[in-house]
C-alpha cells in the first residue's frame, strides 16, 4: 500500500499508463468515468493542503489598528467544493474494446495520455479468446442478434475445426503479402519477414497473425486469435465464416482480450481494485514493463503499405 503525505503529492504521481480489466457490457467511457470518480474520491479523502489565510485589519480608524491572519472561508471545501473533480484528471485509452468485449484495456492518466497515443500508432498485436457456438446463425453474428438459420452440427469434430482454422490462418497471411504487392518467394519478402511481424501502414485493415482452436465441447468451442487492427464485428465474422467452412452455422458468444503487447491478464486491475493505491501500484508495474521493453512502442518490424 502506498502512503502519501497529502493529496497533492498523490496527484503528482498520477502520470502514466495503467492496465485494467474491462468487463463485458460495460462501455469504455463508463470505465473511464468510474476510474476518474474513484480517483477523485480517494484524493479528497487524503489530508488536504493548508487552508489559505486572509489578512484582517481590526480597530477604529482613529486608533492604532491590529493586523492579523484569519482563516479564509472562501478556501474551505464546504464552500468552494471538493479539491479534486473529474475535470482535473485526463484519461484516454490506447486501443478500443467494444461494448460486448472484455479483457485487457490500456488507459493513460494525465501525462500518460501521450503513451496511449504512441501505443495506438505502434499497433501492438492483441490476443483474444473468442467463444462460439455451432448450430445457429444470427443477423449480427453475435448471440444477441436475431436467429436467421439453424443447422445440424453433429458431423463437426475437433480435427475438422483444426484443419479449417489452419487454412484460414494461411489464407490471411497469404492475402497480407498479396495486397502488399510482394511475391511470396521473393528475397524482399524474406528480408521483411525476418525483421519481425509485418504490420500494415493503414490502421483500418485487420490482419490475423495466428488462429487456433483451444477448446471444443460440441456445440461450444473457443478460438485463440492474434491480430492487429481488429474490431468486434470482424472477430464475430471469423466465427460465422468458420461455421460456413464447417458446412454448418455458428455465432459468437463472447470475446475476451487476453493480451496486448506485453500486457497480459496478470497485470490487469479488476473493477474492485480501481482505487488510488492499486492504480498507482499498477502504474509503476506498467512503467517497469515499458522500461524492460523499450522497443515496444517503436517496433522495428517492417510496415507494409497495404
Amino acid at each position: 500500500m502506498v502512503n502519501f503525505r497529502n493529496a497533492a503529492s498523490a496527484f503528482q504521481t498520477l502520470n502514466g499508463l495503467i492496465c485494467v480489466y474491462k468487463p463485458s457490457c460495460v462501455p469504455i467511457k463508463q470505465v473511464q468515468h468510474t476510474i476518474k470518480t474513484n480517483l477523485c474520491r480517494d484524493l479528497n479523502k487524503l489530508p488536504d493542503r493548508p487552508r489559505e489565510k486572509r489578512v484582517e485589519i481590526v480597530g477604529a480608524t482613529n486608533e492604532p489598528m491590529t493586523v492579523k491572519l484569519v482563516p479564509n472561508y472562501a478556501d474551505d471545501p464546504l464552500v468552494c467544493g471538493p479539491r479534486y473533480i473529474l475535470e482535473d484528471i485526463r484519461c484516454s485509452w490506447a486501443t478500443h474494446l467494444g461494448l460486448f468485449s472484455s479483457g485487457v484495456l490500456l488507459l493513460g492518466i494525465n501525462e500518460g495520455t501521450k503513451l496511449t497515443y504512441l501505443i495506438n500508432t505502434s499497433r501492438l498485436t492483441r490476443a483474444y479468446k473468442i467463444q462460439g457456438q455451432l448450430g445457429k446463425a444470427t443477423d449480427t453474428f453475435f448471440w444477441n442478434g436475431k436467429t436467421v438459420e439453424r443447422s445440424a452440427y453433429g458431423h463437426v469434430t475437433r480435427e475438422k475445426i483444426d484443419r479449417i482454422v489452419a487454412y484460414m490462418q494461411a489464407a490471411h497471411q497469404k492475402a497480407m503479402y498479396e495486397q502488399s504487392g510482394l511475391h511470396m518467394e521473393s528475397q524482399t519478402t524474406y528480408e521483411l519477414a525476418s525483421q519481425g511481424l509485418l504490420r500494415p501502414a493503414h490502421s483500418k485493415l485487420p490482419i490475423i497473425y495466428g488462429i487456433k482452436c483451444v477448446h471444443f465441447d460440441s456445440p461450444n468451442f473457443t478460438l485463440e486469435v492474434q491480430s492487429v487492427n481488429e474490431y468486434d464485428h470482424y472477430l464475430w465474422t471469423l466465427v460465422h465464416d468458420l461455421g460456413i467452412q464447417l458446412k454448418t452455422s455458428a455465432h459468437c458468444t463472447g470475446v475476451q482480450c487476453i493480451r496486448q503487447g506485453k500486457f497480459t491478464l496478470d497485470v490487469a486491475l479488476l473493477r474492485k481494485h480501481w482505487q488510488l493505491e492499486h492504480i498507482i501500484d499498477n502504474m509503476d508495474r506498467c512503467r517497469q514493463i515499458l522500461e524492460e521493453n523499450k522497443n515496444l512502442m517503436r517496433p522495428e518490424s517492417a510496415r507494409l503499405s497495404l
